[in-house]
């Protein structure tokens, strides 16, 4: 999972817990608000009726026995009032009731009998609501029972509306921030996202002299731009003494092997040494001679490449330089037949002595790999926008756990470590193709052979041809590649 998303993800699960907390907190503190008040209402509202009739049992005998006035007239229609006898019994209720009765508790009576006013929710009719009972007394005598009650429906109406309210606020405020915390988290992971971009760009094209922009924040962020900086430069100091002594070495390393060389060759053709031994000793001599050779022009080769050697684009006639390829190559061959497949007039534009160099690269090894009696073929296409430029042997093939790897330095698959080779020869092939914008493919079946194939751009049509080149066989002379 991106960091980016971890990120959004998890300041939008803090931010979901402080909503959920807030949101419960909120709900509470207004339910129990409601509550109170509703439980004050009913107690003020049970004290003033308390009040009237204390006060109309105060009254003189005659007067007691007037019509007393309904509870209702003295309470809002909000209100349902119901007085009970000593007994327990009912006397009197407002006209709210009508043919109902507020429940009796005896248990709420038993506390309101003792001094202590009882609240309690009963269901009347289907409906919640919220009932008080007291006692009522004078002075000299206990008069009964008072019960006062109210619904509870605008309670639960105004809490439900807090709960709807609650829920898409914080949904919505939720939806925000997520929102928020993901360009917030892009903006702050921005630099991260500069510096991977950047290294991956060094990974590919190997320049190692490429720096990030200092950030000026003095934040993490800007402590990490200037420790990869720090890393680049011992990289790139570490790279170039390395490059530099490769090709020093290499370049110093071919004038004395060529005089080891000569010398023996020399010493042999001379007839000095008539000892059969020795003249096997010579022909040895000679032949690592020339691996050496081999392999100093190879690493003076990639150490050019390393350098960021370019290449000088001329215009190149792909199917000549492989029908000229399999001229030169046919005799040296031995038992072994170069032959041409298919021949499309394709023009690339590229290097001719390094692309030349690559076609030798892969014939050599289609060569040295398939045994006598057998082929190895040339052909040339286009397929879509590119130029394709196979090699194919029948050879014994390529293990499939040898194919990631063979296009590395000095990699020599198991199959091949008894013949002759430095290892760096399709090394040297992938640089040349992708010096060209192109690139190789390997495709090969145990017993059966190998098939490589170079894909190149096709020549733009109208490009200009650089100063000095030869539209005919596009021959620009650059420093030797070195051998395969």
């Amino acid at each position: 999972m991106p960091l980016r998303l971890r990120l959004a993800i998890l300041n939008g699960a803090v931010l979901a817990g402080a909503i959920l907390l807030l949101s419960f907190i909120a709900y509470a503190q207004v339910s129990r608000s409601l509550a109170e008040s509703l439980d004050e209402s009913l107690r003020a509202q049970g004290e003033n009726l308390a009040t009237l009739y204390e006060a109309r049992a105060a009254l003189a005998s005659p007067v007691d026995q007037r019509v007393i006035p309904q509870p209702g007239v003295f309470s809002s229609p909000t209100f349902l009032v119901q007085v009970l006898d000593p007994d327990g019994n009912v006397a009197e209720r407002s006209s709210g009731l009508a043919n109902r009765q507020l429940p009796v508790n005896p248990e709420s009576v038993q506390l309101a009998g003792e001094g202590h006013a009882a609240y309690e929710t009963v269901v009347l009719d289907g409906q919640p609501v919220r009932l008080y009972t007291s006692a009522l007394t004078t002075d000299e005598e206990f008069l009964g029972y008072l019960q006062v009650a109210r619904s509870l429906q605008a309670a639960e109406q105004a809490l439900a509306f807090l709960r709807t309210t609650l829920l898409q606020v914080g949904a919505a405020s939720l939806a925000i921030a997520l929102i928020a915390a993901w360009f917030l988290a892009g903006a702050s992971l921005h630099p991260i996202t500069r510096i991977t971009r950047a290294a991956g760009e060094i990974a590919v094209s190997g320049r190692f002299d490429r720096r990030l922009a200092r950030i000026e924040t003095h934040d993490e962020v800007a402590r990490l731009t200037e420790t990869f900086n720090r890393m680049m430069d011992r990289l790139e100091s570490s790279f170039t003494a390395q490059r530099r002594f490769v090709a020093d070495a290499s370049h110093e390393l071919r004038t004395p092997l060529t005089i080891i060389r000569g010398n023996i060759e020399m010493l042999r053709r001379s007839g000095s040494v008539e000892n059969g031994e020795m003249q096997e000793a010579l022909d040895d001599v000679i032949a690592e001679s020339e691996r050496m050779t081999r392999l100093v022009g190879g690493l003076l080769a990639l150490a050019r490449a390393d350098a960021g050697q370019e290449i000088i684009h001329a215009t190149v006639q792909l199917d000549q330089l492989v029908d000229t390829v399999q001229r030169e190559v046919q005799p040296a061959a031995g038992k072994v037949a170069i032959e041409l497949g298919t021949l499309e007039p394709v023009e690339v534009e590229g290097d001719l002595d390094a692309l030349k160099q690559l076609l030798l690269i892969l014939v050599d090894n289609g060569v040295k790999y398939t045994p006598d009696g057998g082929t190895v073929t040339m052909s040339v296409r286009h397929v879509a926008d590119m130029a394709e430029m196979s090699v194919r042997d029948t050879g014994p093939g390529i293990a499939e756990e040898d194919l990631p790897n063979i296009f590395e330095r000095f990699y020599r698959a198991t199959s091949a470590r008894g013949e002759q080779g430095t290892g760096l020869g399709l090394a040297i092939a992938l640089w040349i193709a992708n010096a060209h914008g192109g690139n190789i493919a390997v495709d090969s079946v145990p017993d059966v052979g190998s098939c490589f194939t170079v894909r190149l751009p096709l020549k733009r049509k109208g490009a200009a041809e650089p100063n000095g080149s030869d539209t005919s066989g596009g021959v620009i002379h650059t420093a030797p590649l070195g051998p395969p």
